[in-house]
């Protein structure tokens, strides 16, 4: 079950001491950044775009999904400039460093869009 609990202070992407932290404590830290994003859209005006609609396909987009990829790797490129990105909306950003951070914002996009809590960051 999705908890649906506010941080308890803003998150900052550009918060220059995210550098400093080591990979699970950004791990946290980029949930905390996502957490309210998601809230702001969850049951609400999802924005919803159909990213297979030409073949036929459906694989939905909201704009929680977009505004998340990008406060992440905003964050990440604070946090780890020589990583590489690959994320579900925006698509693959090397690094040299060889290392990734695979993003999917929403995963669960079907349940978040019916207004189901079965999905996560």
């Amino acid at each position: 079950m999705a908890n649906l609990s506010s941080p308890t202070t803003p998150v900052d992407p550009t918060d220059g001491d995210v550098a400093s932290l080591d990979d699970a404590a950004l791990l946290e830290r980029l949930g905390d950044a996502a957490r309210p994003i998601a809230l702001e859209y969850f049951r609400g005006d999802l924005g919803v775009e159909n990213k297979r609609a030409a073949e036929g396909g459906f694989d939905p987009v909201t704009l929680a999904d977009r505004a998340i990829e990008a406060r992440l790797r905003e964050m990440l490129t604070v946090a780890r400039p020589e990583d590489g990105v690959l994320g579900e909306e925006f698509g693959r950003a090397d690094g040299p460093s060889g290392r990734f951070w695979v993003l999917d914002p929403i995963d669960g996009t079907r349940n978040f869009m019916s207004g189901l809590l079965n999905w996560g960051v």
